[in-house]
Formats: structure tokens, sequence, C-alpha cells
């Protein structure tokens, strides 16, 4: 089965759903703001429901699994932070994996072989017979594994291969040529970066920006848990980057994006209080 998630522009690839993550976040965060304080009642939530599952839909059909379910997890953080009861959580999360349990077991053909064989990837990675759905997730690990505490070095030949190092599996790649703390120092950036992103919500003085900043905030620590996730090998490859680190047009573009959204949401706050001190 195809992958239609990219597309060739020029001599450039393209993917709309990185870009797509943009208008989810902003409508959602704006669809969040209109029926705030009334998240729970059962149109509302019907029609939010819906404004999730249709992006992740479209997607998971365009054959890009890991990007749907990042949607999947930016809705449900926005909707819990907007006020979704902690019971409907709690239920929803049940009900998805034990109906995914089962359907599973009902339905096993429901995956597409490359997908089955890289969740026992992770369960048996020592499979010969999935040497080679293995041989990435190994390798990544042996990188990091082999990296020391501080590296091989950075400009130096000697470091362990791992396929598509500058992309999914950048992490690794940086683990063996930094070593630990190298790698304690990308993991302390993008952790910095996502509180950043929570105390601009937490400043802000209108619903909207604050649901737009916890949005941003579940899509770079969601992509960041996915993506070591997959780099010591706790987590299928589902194709999901390191923000900022992983080479990738689209991908860089919405960060950037996003990193502008939260400046202009802080921006906007330090006016707000600005004007009311001014006023006292």
């Amino acid at each position: 089965t195809s992958n239609y998630s990219w597309y060739r522009v020029g001599g450039m690839t393209f993917q709309p759903a990185e870009l797509a993550k943009i208008s989810f976040i902003l409508t959602l965060a704006l669809h969040l703001s209109q029926v705030r304080g009334q998240v729970n009642r059962p149109k509302n939530l019907l029609l939010l429901f819906v404004h999730v599952a249709l992006p992740a839909a479209a997607i998971h059909v365009q054959g890009d699994d890991g990007t749907a379910l990042v949607f999947l997890g930016i809705g449900l953080v926005m909707l819990y932070a907007g006020g979704l009861s902690h019971w409907l959580v709690a239920g929803g999360l049940t009900a998805g994996v034990v109906g995914g349990a089962a359907l599973l077991t009902l339905r096993p053909g429901i995956l597409k072989g490359y997908q089955f064989k890289r969740i026992l990837a992770v369960l048996t990675p020592d499979d010969p017979a999935l040497a080679d759905i293995t041989y990435q997730q190994n390798k990544g690990a042996m990188a990091i594994g082999t990296g020391g505490l501080t590296g091989t070095g950075l400009f130096t030949p000697e470091h362990i291969f791992v396929p598509n190092a500058w992309n999914d599996f950048i992490f690794a790649y940086l683990a063996n040529v930094l070593g630990f703390v190298g790698a304690a120092a990308v993991l302390a950036l993008l952790l910095g970066v996502c509180l950043r992103t929570l105390t601009a919500a937490l400043q802000s003085r209108d619903a909207l920006g604050r649901n737009i900043c916890v949005g941003i905030f579940a899509a770079l620590f969601l992509q960041t848990v996915i993506n070591l996730g997959m780099n010591l090998q706790v987590l299928p490859v589902i194709g999901v980057t390191l923000p900022f680190f992983s080479a990738g047009g689209s991908s860089v573009v919405m960060m950037y994006f996003c990193v502008g959204l939260v400046l202009s949401v802080g921006l906007q706050a330090r006016r707000s209080r600005v004007d009311a001190v001014a006023i006292l």
C-alpha cells in the first residue's frame, strides 16, 4: 500500500499533514474558546470529537499513521486542558485500549504487514525473521549505547552507522557522537522549549491564546516522546521526527511557525500586563 502523504514540488518533497497541524491547532483552539465552560455538553462534545477525528482519519487514509496518532494526541491534550471531564478522559482511554486490543484479536489483518512487523520488532528485537525491520532500531540502540560520556566526536568519521540518521534517528546519532552529555543537552533544550510554551499558555489572558499554546506544547512534547521511544526501541518506528533536530522541510517550517505563534501569544500577554499597570 502506498503512502500518499508526501508530494513532490519541483525538486523538493512537501508533506501537507505537517502544515495541517497548524490549521488543526488554530481551529481547535478557536472551537474550544467558543464553547469555553461548556465543553462537556453532549452537543459541544460531539462536535469537538468530530473536529479531532476527521483530520486524523483523513491522514490515516493517506497512509501516515504516525502523524494521525500525533493529531489524536494533540486533540486529546487540548480537550483536556479546555475542560474535558476527567471521567470522560479515563473512560475514553480505557475504551480505546480495550477496543483496540479486541479489534486486533478479532481482525488481526486490519494492520498492514509492515505495521504488524514493526510492533513485533519492539517485542522481539532479536528475532532473525524480523532482521530487515529491526535493523534500523538495533543500529540506533547500538549507537546510543556506545556513545559513552562524551561521544566519539561530532566532526569525526568514527561513529556507528544508523540508517536515516539525519531524520527519524537523529537522536541516536547525536547520542553516539556527543555522548550522554550531548544527549542530555538535547533533551534539556527540548524540555526548555516545552516548558516555555506552557508558561506562555499560563500567562495568556485570553482563552484562544492559551489553547493555541497548549496545542503547540502537545505537538512538541508528543513528537519528542514518540521519536525518543523509536530511538530507544520502546515504540515502533512510525516516522515521527524530533522537533528542531530532524531534517525535513515541512516539519521544520511547521515547528518554527509554532514558535512564532507562541512568541506572539507571549508578546500579547506582556502588552496586556503593561497596559494594566499603566491604567493603575
